[in-house]
C-alpha cells in the first residue's frame, strides 16, 4: 500500500485490528465495562426513604450472546420515572427527575472508551 502520509492506511490498519480481535476478549471487555459502570451507578443512585428494595440493589448485568447491558430487575420498573421525572398523583405538577443514568454515562464515558479499547488497542 502506498504510503502517503495522509492517516489513512493507519485508519485502516486500525479497522482491520478491529476486526480481527476475537469475539471473547470484545465480551470480557464489555462485561468489565459494564461492571464499572454499575459501580459508578451505584453510588449516585438514592437510598429509597421506604423501607423496599431500593433502585441500586436492583441492577444488573445482562448477558445475550454477544449483547451485554445492565438493566434494572422487573420490580424496579420505576427507574425511568426516578430518571426523567413524571406527573405527581394529585395530577398537579412535577416530580423533576434525577438523571442519575444519564449523568453517569455522561461523566464516566471517556473510561468506558478505554476500558472496552484497552485489549483491543493494546
Amino acid at each position: 500500500m502506498a504510503n502517503n502520509n495522509n492517516g489513512f492506511a493507519q485508519a485502516l490498519d486500525d479497522l482491520r485490528t478491529m476486526i480481527d480481535v476475537n469475539q471473547s476478549v470484545e465480551k470480557d471487555e464489555l462485561v468489565q465495562a459494564a461492571e464499572y459502570f454499575v459501580s459508578q451507578l451505584e453510588t449516585r443512585i438514592k437510598s429509597s426513604a421506604k423501607n423496599k428494595k431500593h433502585l441500586r440493589d436492583s441492577l444488573k448485568i445482562v448477558i445475550k450472546n454477544d449483547y451485554v447491558s445492565v438493566q434494572f430487575e422487573k420490580d424496579a420498573y420505576y427507574w425511568y420515572m426516578v430518571e426523567h421525572g413524571h406527573k405527581k398523583a394529585s395530577g398537579k405538577g412535577r416530580v423533576k427527575g434525577q438523571h442519575f443514568v444519564r449523568n453517569t454515562v455522561d461523566e464516566e464515558q471517556e473510561r468506558l472508551i478505554d476500558i472496552m479499547a484497552q485489549r483491543i488497542f493494546g
